[in-house]
């Protein structure tokens, strides 16, 4: 047994080797492409810093660790912080970090839109499904931890405003103390086709998205 954990070990080593030399590799690249230009006037560098911050943004932000989806979307507004104080070592001028926070909010809003988007398009279709025979749908309970500082009359109020969520929650959703850590667990009684009750915890996440809301940190 002993001798299969070394062999795994002895495989793992090289491979965990390898992407961190791949990594190395590709942040030398980015700090040999990120650096401020000081060959022109004061004016002359900020537009030419300007010019390498946004042909490398999404370099900058992967450099950085940001949290990025597969259609290249940040999707942690803090993170910002990060590519700024990446720009500001490097020895990037005030403005030119600026602009750094202009594409960096351009890109969250633009994600933002196509998500609402997307989102209510699917939402649209479940409304569109629930003028189907009441007698085919099932019953669930939904239970709910919740870990944030939201107060829970505001947080059901809203939920519920969701034109979704108002016609899969029959009554107004209960409380009780949470498990663990959580501050309460939300109980929703759903009724609904199955193909929506299915989906319970991706509707919930993006009812709380849309309803501006904390998504309750699961």
């Amino acid at each position: 047994m002993l001798g299969i954990f070394a062999l795994a070990g002895m495989i793992a080593t090289p491979i965990i080797g390898g992407k961190m030399i791949k990594k190395d590799i590709r942040n030398h690249t980015v700090d040999s492409l990120v650096k401020p230009c000081t060959q022109y006037s004061s004016i002359g560098n900020t537009i030419k810093n300007k010019k390498t911050i946004e042909r490398e943004f999404l370099n900058i932000c992967k450099r950085c660790e940001m949290t990025i989806n597969k259609q290249n979307e940040l999707l942690d507004i803090r993170e910002c912080k990060i590519g700024e104080e990446y720009l500001m070592y490097q020895g990037f001028d005030e403005e030119s970090i600026e602009y750094f926070k202009e594409l960096f909010t351009e890109n969250m809003e633009m994600g933002k839109s196509r998500q609402r988007r997307e989102i209510k398009e699917k939402h649209q279709q479940y409304l569109e499904m629930l003028e189907s025979d009441p007698q085919d749908w099932d019953t669930t309970m939904y239970r709910k931890n919740y870990y944030g500082n939201e107060q829970i009359d505001y947080r059901i109020n809203k939920l519920m405003e969701n034109e979704l969520w108002k016609k899969i929650v029959p009554n107004k959703p209960r409380y009780i103390d949470g498990e663990g850590t959580a501050k309460y667990m939300e109980l929703h009684f759903i009724k609904a086709p199955k193909p929506i009750i299915n989906d319970l915890n991706n509707i919930y996440k993006e009812v709380c998205w849309l309803q501006g809301l904390e998504d309750g940190k699961w």
